[in-house]
């Protein structure tokens, strides 16, 4: 029986050690979960700048690039977009940016390690930012099929709003036509005060402790 053990743990092939190592620790490739932007080729939706997939009903997948290692940094980083993205709470979801996609992209999500709170005292402004394109973008788009100016419109819940009709729609009906506009420079977007916040540094439960409980987190 020892024997038997020992054979069989002592010589795990190339593979299955690769892709052992990369879902405990993630600092390989293989077996690390896809991007969003794989996400959309599988589901229908669209990417509103770099960091948030928005899907038809109004689902908004925001791009995690930091390790979750128990210590709650893809919660609180989801919590930073949603606060400047103005979406619904309710319909977050995240999924974590693959190294590869990120090299591929010039580093478009920064840097991806993980160590001493870097998650969010590196990242919250740009990742902050992300979020606020995002938004601006939605407006923008919504401006440009109703004829009036984006000055008229706010976001607010995963809707925009024009403010003298009354009339809306959500970020899922908005986000097509989103993608296709021209991505505003993330340093001109104006971030809200701390004292604003609705969502970011507040008590809420984590994104990722279901996916745990059910063993279905890679």
């Amino acid at each position: 029986m020892t024997t038997t053990i020992e054979k069989t743990v002592a010589r795990p092939s190339r593979r299955r050690f690769l892709v052992t190592t990369a879902a405990v620790g993630g600092g390989l490739s293989v077996g690390f979960p896809l991007s969003a932007g794989a996400a959309g080729a599988r589901d229908a939706g669209a990417e509103v700048g770099a960091w948030v997939f928005i899907k038809p009903d109004d689902t908004c997948v925001i791009r995690i690039a930091r390790s979750e290692m128990g210590q709650g940094t893809l919660t609180g980083l989801a919590q930073l977009v949603a606060e400047e993205l103005e979406c619904d709470w309710n319909k977050v979801t995240t999924e974590f940016v693959h190294p590869s996609h990120n090299l591929s992209r010039k580093r478009i999500w920064g840097e991806m390690s993980t160590g001493g709170s870097r998650g969010i005292r590196v990242s919250q402004d740009y990742v902050r930012r992300g979020g606020a394109v995002a938004r601006n973008l939605l407006i923008t788009a919504a401006a440009e099929q109703w004829k009036v100016s984006v000055d008229d419109l706010v976001a607010a819940n995963g809707v925009v709003t024009h403010k003298a009709s009354g009339r809306k729609a959500r970020y899922g009906q908005l986000a097509a036509a989103a993608a296709k506009l021209p991505v505003p420079d993330a340093k001109t977007v104006k971030l809200k005060v701390p004292g604003e916040w609705k969502v970011a540094g507040k008590p809420v439960k984590r994104l990722d402790t279901l996916q745990k409980l059910d063993g279905s987190l890679v």
